[in-house]
């Protein structure tokens, strides 16, 4: 499965004004076509993820508003399905998978969603195996891209079990900082040069509000 990381990030790499904060304020500095840029770009992949806490901050639709019937299959990985059941993507007719754990599965809550036309995948004992996971998005509903949208715990996850072919990033021309701030990876991180995942640049362009940045895996 083709797996492109897709983010909106400031010069020093930051997703949010703040731990804990939506990103929807760095979106205010888009304009029309940007925006276009990104719906576009769901409209041509088969999946689109983000993790549960994206869902909880900023609520959002994952869907292509640009394009009619064009809207990506919506994944949301959560160990412990704490995801509020009013979310926009879990009360909405949109096709939506929610992936969580043996240990975290919830029956009640799972009868809940797929009394709505919701699937639920359970890949992992304590921790989402995505491996796993990429597996059964093949199979059975055969989806065969998938854009990540995610915070930097879900990206490092991502990146930590080598399935990244892509990364993809508009970013801003300006600073936030702040250490305790969300940045494009978070995680454990790599303290050896032998473990760290390397890219290798495939276009610096240029635009009126932003730099578009496009690494591809290095082989």
């Amino acid at each position: 499965m083709k797996t492109s990381i897709f983010s909106q990030i400031s010069i020093d790499g930051k997703l949010t004004l703040g731990a804990g904060q939506s990103s929807k304020p760095l979106f205010s500095l888009f304009d029309s076509n940007d925006m276009e840029f990104i719906h576009k770009f769901r409209g041509n992949v088969d999946g689109i993820m983000v993790g549960k806490n994206t869902i909880n901050t900023d609520n959002p639709f994952l869907t292509n508003r640009y394009e009619e019937h064009k809207n990506p299959v919506r994944i949301i990985p959560t160990r412990t399905m704490d995801i509020p059941l009013n979310s926009n993507v879990l009360t909405d007719e949109e096709k939506t998978i929610i992936v969580t754990t043996e240990k975290g599965k919830n029956d009640d809550k799972m009868e809940i969603l797929r009394d709505r036309n919701k699937e639920c995948l359970i890949c992992g004992e304590e921790e989402v195996d995505f491996v796993q996971l990429y597996d059964q998005l093949e199979d059975k509903f055969g989806i065969t891209s998938l854009m990540v949208e995610g915070g930097g715990f879900l990206n490092w996850h991502i990146f930590n079990q080598g399935l990244v072919d892509e990364i993809i990033l508009m970013q801003l021309p300006i600073i936030i900082g702040g250490s305790t701030n969300i940045t494009l990876v978070d995680g454990e991180g790599y303290t050896e040069m032998d473990c760290i995942k390397k890219f290798k640049v495939a276009e610096v362009q240029p635009r009126e509000n932003f730099t578009l940045l496009r690494y591809l895996k290095a082989v």
